[in-house]
């Protein structure tokens, strides 16, 4: 007989670290080596590429024994290999090829492929076909050392399977084993459907009536069903006589909303119009303001000249000291002066008394009258210098009257320097006049700014309150018109509904359904659509 042997593959196998080829000729093939050189591992290559699975025979613990485990000048090998190539030219393997080439792959995670001429198989394949041909696990087929000893001291039950193997009956042995087990499997399974039977055939009537009454349910189902249609129906037209009134009166409140825009695009061009009136009269009276400022500054350079000229008075009045024999004149120009005076103070008490009433009329105003209120202040506190003045003036006056004696023998000699304070007087007396004229002017202008103020802010506060109701109109027909959008919106989502399931027959049997398609689509002849589209149901 030939030999079947072609040629032994190791790739990563225990000891063989690189790929390894043995090639079998013709005839009787021995390996020969030194020990350690791995005879033994070719022959558990070959007892193990043809699915052996017990690890004492192949001289290991694990499936990582199998694989190369690295050596000083090579690392470890990821994987082990062995491909076996076997002649098929006689048809020995039941299998159509003349070559079979048998592989196995194994991993470090302990996961084994099995190859059937480059074809990923089972286990179980290649010991079926294995078996067909004598090369069984327990064929004895290969040898190892003190197999012949254990195969002689085999039991006669053992030693029945080996000759078993050997003649090629383990497969179908093994098929009879797994065939009377399916058929064990399958008498358990029948055992247990008879006895579901015999617990069932008591409750066949009970089964009986339960089904009679799942038969009524089905009846009266689609009797309720046709029912329900009718009741949808119903309910579908009144739905739609009520979207049509809540169409009709969400246009009526949609006219009335665009009036109320209407209104209230009038109102607001009003409101321009009156912001715009307002602010012209806020730059009227920020002009105001500017004159007033422009007026106080005006009476502070008075001030400073009256203060000039009461010093240059007082330097005089120094003066006048030498003077005695004008003592009369001067008396009596004093006495002139001191009922101007008078007329002055009656003047400023006037002015005060008008400034507080329209202190009290301006207290309502904003930020012009905090400046009044310092105007104010200031006038004060010149009214409160210009009595300083008085006092002293009638202090020199009192001083004046005791030496007017004692002056009397120097008046000749100060007639000239009197003349000359004279017309220093007079000059003062005239710069006063205009200086009184101009505060006149002043507080005339005054009064006509807070007039104008007052006047002001009354048509200010008017025209807030006006504001403030046509704000309130215009929250009021934002609300109506929210709630008259949300009603439409929920009359369309109804409506949306309503025409969905109109659309999709919500509510028909399939078969109306499928006859109604085809009426829609044409496909029949001489339809109408459904009979309640027809209908036209009183409310009541």
């Amino acid at each position: 007989m030939p030999l079947r042997l072609k040629s032994l593959e190791l790739h990563g196998y225990k000891t063989f670290a690189v790929r390894t080829n043995f090639e079998f000729s013709e005839g009787i093939t021995a390996i020969v080596g030194p020990n350690g050189s791995g005879k033994s591992n070719i022959a558990d290559a070959l007892r193990w590429v043809l699915g052996e699975q017990t690890f004492s025979l192949l001289r290991a613990k694990k499936t990582e024994d199998m694989i190369f485990a690295g050596s000083e000048q090579r690392p470890r090998a990821g994987m082990a290999s062995v491909g076996i190539t076997f002649d098929n030219i006689d048809g020995w393997l039941p299998i159509d090829f003349s070559e079979v080439g048998l592989s196995r792959r194994a991993y470090r995670d302990g996961r084994n492929e099995y190859l059937l001429n480059n074809q990923h198989v089972r286990l179980k394949n290649i010991n079926e076909l294995l078996a067909q041909s004598g090369l069984s696990e327990r064929t004895y087929t290969i040898l190892g050392q003190g197999l012949v000893d254990a195969s002689l001291a085999l039991k006669a039950d053992e030693r029945r399977r080996l000759f078993e193997e050997a003649a090629g009956i383990g497969l179908y042995r093994t098929r009879r084993e797994e065939s009377l087990h399916r058929l064990e499997i399958s008498q358990r399974n029948l055992d247990r459907v008879l006895d579901i039977l015999a617990e069932l055939e008591p409750r066949l009537k009970t089964l009986e009536r339960q089904a009679a009454r799942a038969q009524e349910f089905s009846q009266i189902q689609a009797d309720l069903r046709v029912l329900l249609h009718e009741w949808y129906g119903f309910h579908w037209h009144r739905a739609q006589s009520a979207l049509t009134e809540a169409i009709d009166l969400a246009r009526t409140e949609e006219a009335k909303l665009n009036e109320a825009r209407e209104s209230y695009q009038s109102v607001r061009q009003e409101f321009s119009t009156f912001r715009d009136r307002l602010n012209g009269l806020r730059s009227r009276l920020n002009s105001w303001h500017r004159q007033s400022a422009q007026v106080h500054e005006n009476r502070e350079l008075v001030s400073r000249d009256l203060a000039m000229l009461e010093e240059r008075q007082r330097s005089q009045l120094d003066n006048r000291q030498t003077v005695l024999s004008e003592q009369s004149r001067l008396s009596e120009e004093f006495k002139i002066a001191w009922e101007r005076l008078s007329a002055a103070e009656i003047e400023i008490a006037s002015l005060f008394v008008e400034y507080d009433e329209a202190q009290t009329q301006a207290r309502t105003t904003q930020a012009a009258m905090n400046e009044r209120q310092a105007e104010k202040s200031l006038l004060e506190s010149d009214l409160g210098s210009a009595r300083e003045k008085l006092d002293e003036l009638l202090a020199l006056r009192v001083g004046l009257l005791a030496r007017r004696d004692e002056q009397a023998t120097r008046s000749e000699i100060q007639k000239q320097k009197l003349e000359v304070a004279t017309q220093a007087i007079a000059l003062v007396e005239s710069e006063a006049g205009r200086a009184s004229q101009k505060f006149k002017a002043a507080t005339a202008a005054r009064q006509k700014a807070e007039t104008a103020l007052q006047k002001a802010e009354v048509e200010f506060q008017s025209a807030e309150k006006k504001l403030a109701g046509l704000e309130n109109k215009v929250k009021q027909s934002q609300a109506e018109r929210a709630a008259i959008q949300a009603e439409q919106g929920r009359l369309k989502a109804q409506l949306d509904v309503l025409e969905q399931a109109e659309q999709s027959l919500t509510g028909f049997a399939d078969g109306a359904k499928l006859l109604l398609d085809a009426a829609r689509q044409s496909k029949l002849e001489g339809t109408r659509g459904a009979f309640s589209a027809v209908l036209d149901v009183p409310t009541e």
